[in-house]
């Protein structure tokens, strides 16, 4: 494994492309080496992982999350300290996997979204539903705003008042 992420790195470092080849491979060995998940090395992978979903091309994007989902799902079973580690590690794709939702193919959409509902620093808000919106606010289209802190404010999609839950 430290081989592959040197490769990794290497590839990244000297050539500045992302090498779809190594990403797969990165893929293939922790599914079929779940102890590896559980290594110092997988830890160390993640910020090339990150690397690759940020810079990387559809296909490559693709073999990310599915490797980083692979690494989620492991959590549960590792050493509390080392899941710890990688999804602190992982946090950084916050960003990148919230982009990744509005812009890449909708086989992205899922995979992404059950990184960003797991990883910490991100927080998820779900409106259930909105009582009395049509006397108070007289038959217009309403959404949800929501602002944290200092932080830019964030709008859900406008609906009809009329399909609200009255």
């Amino acid at each position: 494994m430290q081989f592959v992420t040197a490769a990794l790195e290497r590839e990244l470092l000297s050539t500045s492309t992302i090498n779809e080849v190594i990403l797969k491979t990165i893929y293939v060995i922790f599914s079929n080496f779940k102890k590896v998940r559980f290594s110092e090395a997988a830890t160390l992978c993640i910020p090339h992982l990150v690397c690759a979903l940020k810079d990387g091309n559809e296909a490559a994007q693709e073999s990310v999350l599915d490797t980083l989902c692979l690494l989620k799902e492991s959590w549960p079973q590792m050493n509390e300290d080392i899941a710890k580690a990688q999804s602190l590690i992982s946090a950084e794709a916050i960003p990148v996997l919230q982009m990744l939702m509005k812009t890449c193919p909708p086989s992205f959409h899922e995979r992404a979204d059950s990184l960003l509902h797991c990883l910490p620093g991100c927080l998820t808000v779900t409106i259930i539903r909105g009582n009395n919106l049509k006397q108070t606010m007289g038959g217009t289209n309403a959404f949800c705003c929501l602002q944290i802190g200092n932080g830019p404010p964030r709008q859900t999609k406008v609906i009809l008042v009329d399909s609200c839950t009255q």
